[in-house]
């Protein structure tokens, strides 16, 4: 609901939040849905924290 009355935001704190909640949770649930390759050596929260970094920059570009 953060974008039904508002299309630009004072700062870049803003826009990150919004982000986060529009796309960079997808990102957070795309995980389960994917998995986590067994043979990988990178963390549970490596992975979380990449799929999130990943949803929130699709979303600004």
């Amino acid at each position: 609901r953060m974008d039904l009355k508002k299309s630009r935001y004072q700062n870049f704190v803003d826009l990150y939040l919004y982000c986060y909640y529009v796309a960079g949770t997808v990102g957070l649930m795309s995980v389960p849905v994917m998995g986590i390759d067994p043979k990988s050596k990178a963390t549970t929260e490596s992975v979380y924290n990449a799929a999130l970094a990943l949803g929130i920059a699709n979303q600004l570009t």
